[in-house]
């Protein structure tokens, strides 16, 4: 039998481990306060240094090929919202911020409470998003990318998305896509730009799934749809951060409005999303792929730069709940 002796103890690691507690979530009363309410204001640099991102990865035995339907996203999302409203509070599930200490993660995830004021920077979009793919032929990787507060309830949601995969998941009917789990793993996934491309003024972004575009006659065209919501894309970030942007932000605002687009190369793509696993009612979605090309000023290029590296990992526009809006950035 191996024995360990007593000075092994004497003398420090040369790679200590030190552990802490985590922090403890809030209520959800307490949320939607800071939410509303930030307890600073931050500069753009403050806000790039204080980003945290982590993806809660799961690969999973599966019909790897349909796990690029554009569908796909929105059903894993609906297996994932039953599994947590099985565990929510009545308040939460009425719309309400829930009473528990820490909120359920159904208020988080799925139903945070809107302010009737129409401020946008209080339309809060959840902490999250999600990014399905095809493994192989016989699997699929879906990712829960986390940010900001929404890390302290990351072991709950975690939760709820292995056992919405062991149950299988469907896309109104068709499937299960994948239906169990093989690989779990944790990743955090934040890092700046590096050297080399900072130097870069122009930019190329190719969707990996479509960007909701707004339709009708007085709507602004894609390209600054697209540079807007990098805004205020960056604004709710920051806000899951408990900071509200400063000056910063309208400048690098202003300075985007003086990029040059080209979006000819984008199309667009229509499909149906299904408001169940195993039904057929549907709502058809819309959005544009492709090539989008940006030529960039020389003021706040820098920042540009950094907001879409941002965008590519948290995703840009509306419909993020289910899965849109990213894109891979190219610097040239």
């Amino acid at each position: 039998m191996n024995k360990i002796s007593p000075d092994a103890y004497s003398t420090a690691s040369q790679n200590p481990t030190f552990l802490f507690a985590p922090a403890i979530a809030p209520t959800g009363n307490d949320l939607h306060q800071l939410m509303r309410d930030p307890a600073s204001v931050c500069c753009f640099e403050q806000f790039l240094t204080s980003l945290t991102v982590r993806d809660i990865t799961f690969e999973c035995e599966g019909d790897g090929p349909l796990a690029q339907h554009p569908g796909f996203p929105g059903a894993v999302r609906q297996a994932i919202g039953s599994q947590l409203m099985k565990t929510a509070s009545r308040e939460a599930l009425a719309g309400l911020p829930c009473p528990w200490g820490p909120a359920c993660g159904f208020q988080v995830f799925f139903n945070m409470p809107q302010d009737k004021t129409g401020d946008m920077a209080t339309r809060i979009t959840p902490p999250w998003i999600l990014r399905t793919e095809t493994a192989d032929a016989t699997s699929v990787r879906i990712t829960m990318r986390l940010f900001g507060l929404g890390l302290l309830w990351a072991s709950e949601i975690s939760d709820a998305c292995h056992r919405a995969i062991e149950e299988g998941i469907y896309i109104g009917g068709l499937g299960p896509v994948c239906d169990s789990v093989l690989i779990r793993s944790v990743e955090n996934v934040w890092t700046d730009l590096d050297d080399e491309q900072k130097d870069a003024d122009r930019a190329m972004l190719s969707f990996v799934t479509p960007f909701h575009d707004a339709a009708g006659d007085t709507a602004q065209s894609i390209a600054e749809q697209f540079l807007a919501g990098l805004i205020d894309r960056a604004t709710v970030v920051a806000r899951w951060h408990g900071v509200s942007p400063d000056g910063d932000f309208a400048k690098i605002k202003q300075a985007l409005s003086d990029c040059q687009c080209d979006d000819a190369g984008l199309a667009e793509v229509k499909w149906n999303r299904t408001v169940s696993q195993q039904r057929s009612a549907s709502i058809a979605m819309h959005g544009q792929t492709g090539l989008l090309q940006l030529r960039l000023p020389e003021q706040n290029r820098l920042e540009i730069l950094q907001l879409l590296r941002v965008g590519e990992l948290l995703h840009c526009g509306s419909m993020l709940a289910f899965g849109q809006g990213r894109y891979k950035l190219y610097l040239i």
